[in-house]
């Protein structure tokens, strides 16, 4: 099933409104106490800011948006697409269907859709040699799984060899105070989570705190850990990691910059609780292959999946269980297809299973019963009317 051609639909998508504003992430300021030298969130110390120190501009009228489909069009009966970008500009929009095209075009046009390593190996030599960034390989890498699944009639999750069909699931809780915490986490365990993380950057006391709170308020039967977002020295890391050791928590989420490759060393050496990192050097580029120095040298303990695409995720995943540790996070289906990932990250809150109807071989995600799982039926989702969509597009491509 050859790859003959790349094509971009452009069409009108929903009005909307736009606006500038720094509310949505809020500003920066010193790790408590403010000896570390160190920058964190604001909010994820004191709560929402005064409103004198927030930056924006109000909403625009609603003005027009526009969508870019693409399509890779190959010589069977399936071909692969996906949303590709939307924007206030069409003519924008065009150009960067074309810019990809141009780029992006030749280094796979007249390649077979299912020879998906050849693509993906193409791909990631073209993030240096053209600077593409990440981008193309993770869209067109799923892509073609996503054609693959539609080809099989199965999930991609199964054409990786399944492993399982559930994973126990956790959310994150947030609030300004520590009581808020407390709090959310009473709510989550309600809600059938088997255990909550946190994203507190309220420094060694602070955290040391909110840890023993949170043990307190939930049990010792329910699952805690603790994201701190890089807010730590070497040494604080140690001093708040035998803090949770005592409060029995699963984990430690990047406590210092992944980039610290021999200050993780030196605190997963002295700690039992378990060290995970890679979240921000695996999301701007380098997975599966910057993992290897941080797992031969015993750096870590848990590697947190940013793999490229499907399959440099499944790269990482069984790079990670070489070395006997655990991965966790990224695509649900490449993590229903490993045993190493304890627990599910759940974003976007409950997710109950659809009617069997809504049902297809693609798979739809389900958080409920404090489980992620993928439902599906052996049904193919119906194919685009590809002429309709050029009749009603602005442009084709």
């Amino acid at each position: 099933m050859l790859i003959k051609e790349l094509k971009f639909y452009v069409a009108e998508g929903a009005p909307a409104t736009r606006q500038a504003t720094n509310r949505d992430r809020g500003t920066m300021m010193k790790v408590p106490p403010g000896l570390s030298g160190l920058f964190t969130h604001a909010e994820g110390v004191r709560g929402r800011a005064p409103d004198d120190e927030y930056c924006e501009f109000p909403p625009e009228p609603e003005a027009p948006t526009y969508d870019a489909t693409l399509r890779l069009v190959t010589d069977g009966g399936l071909d692969a697409y996906a949303p590709f970008g939307t924007g206030f500009s069409c003519s924008e929009l065009e150009w960067e269907c074309k810019d990809f095209k141009a780029r992006i075009g030749p280094l796979i046009v007249g390649i077979d859709a299912f020879d998906r390593e050849h693509i993906w190996q193409k791909l990631w030599y073209a993030q240096r040699f053209f600077y593409t960034g990440r981008r193309p390989i993770d869209l067109i890498d799923r892509m073609l799984w996503d054609l693959a699944s539609r080809h099989a009639n199965l999930p991609i999750y199964k054409l990786l060899g399944a492993c399982r069909e559930e994973i126990p699931a956790y959310r994150n809780i947030g609030g300004n105070t520590i009581d808020d915490l407390v709090a959310d986490g009473l709510r989550a365990r309600a809600e059938g989570y088997v255990g909550c993380k946190d994203h507190s950057y309220r420094g060694v006391k602070g955290n040391a705190e909110m840890a023993r709170a949170l043990r307190a308020a939930l049990g010792d039967d329910f699952k805690l850990m603790h994201d701190p977002v890089e807010s730590y020295t070497c040494l604080e890391a140690i001093k708040i990691g035998r803090v949770l050791e005592e409060c029995n928590y699963e984990w430690i989420e990047e406590p210092l910059q992944d980039y610290d490759l021999m200050g993780l060393k030196k605190l997963s050496d002295a700690l039992d609780l378990p060290v995970m990192a890679l979240e921000w050097i695996g999301a701007v580029g380098g997975e599966p292959f910057n993992a290897s120095a941080f797992l031969a040298l015993q750096a870590i303990d848990i590697v947190r999946q940013r793999g490229h695409g499907i399959t440099g995720s499944i790269k990482l995943s069984q790079m990670v269980e070489g070395f006997g540790l655990q991965v966790h996070g990224g695509d649900p289906h490449v993590a229903l297809a490993v045993g190493h990932d304890p627990l599910h990250e759940t974003v976007g809150g409950l997710k109950p299973r659809p009617p069997e109807e809504e049902l297809d071989c693609l798979g739809t995600l389900v958080v409920e019963n404090g489980a992620m799982s993928i439902a599906w039926a052996p049904r193919r989702p119906q194919e685009p009317d590809w002429d309709q969509r050029a009749r009603g597009a602005l442009a084709v491509i």
